[in-house]
């Protein structure tokens, strides 16, 4: 059984407990530094590890699985934050019962399972400093998760400046942050193919 699945698990902890306090806030706020609003940034990170379950289970090779989701009007932020809980939870299932022989396409590298599960771990994580930052709220990822995912998809992509955390460096390398003097990255990427 493959466990890195469990990695977006508490990825989607992290960002439920966070988010919590926001349920009550204007989620058609805009996300700062991208151009979706809150409710749309969310929406985003629920697909998005859809997205990687589907390609994990079709192994389409030439381009993503069509994965179309709209917002219902009547949804309130509460529902925002069990949407992405149970995609993550769709993603850890999907992920530990696939072959580690399994592989799919990815803009960023035809990936295995373990690296979808690590792109899960990133959307998630960065999103929840996005929806985070919002809200005018702290975050910084949790540093095994990110590590893991720092791991599996960034290593030997760029040099790593020093930092304290791999939370923080996980937000350096998905370009949100300056990091130990070196300016925030613009045109980043990962490499999803497995190494």
């Amino acid at each position: 059984m493959i466990v890195a699945g469990n990695w977006v698990n508490l990825a989607a902890e992290e960002l439920h407990k966070t988010l919590l306090p926001t349920t009550d806030l204007d989620w058609e706020s805009k996300t700062p530094d991208l151009d979706w609003t809150q409710a749309q940034t969310a929406i985003h990170t629920m697909r998005a590890c859809l997205e990687y379950s589907y390609q994990v289970v079709g192994k389409r090779m030439d381009t993503y699985q069509p994965v179309l989701f709209e917002k219902k009007p009547q949804a309130k932020p509460i529902e925002y934050l069990t949407m992405i809980s149970t995609a993550a939870k769709v993603l850890q299932k999907v992920v530990s019962s696939a072959s580690l022989d399994d592989r799919a396409w990815h803009a960023y590298g035809v990936s295995d399972p373990v690296g979808f599960a690590a792109m899960g771990v990133i959307e998630v994580s960065v999103h929840t400093y996005d929806l985070a930052k919002g809200f005018g709220i702290d975050f910084v990822p949790n540093t095994l998760a990110s590590e893991f995912a720092i791991n599996r998809v960034f290593s030997g992509t760029v040099e790593f400046p020093n930092f304290e955390s791999h939370g923080q460096l996980l937000l350096w390398l998905a370009g949100r942050i300056e990091l130990s003097g070196v300016a925030r990255r613009s045109g980043w990427k990962w490499n999803g193919t497995p190494r």
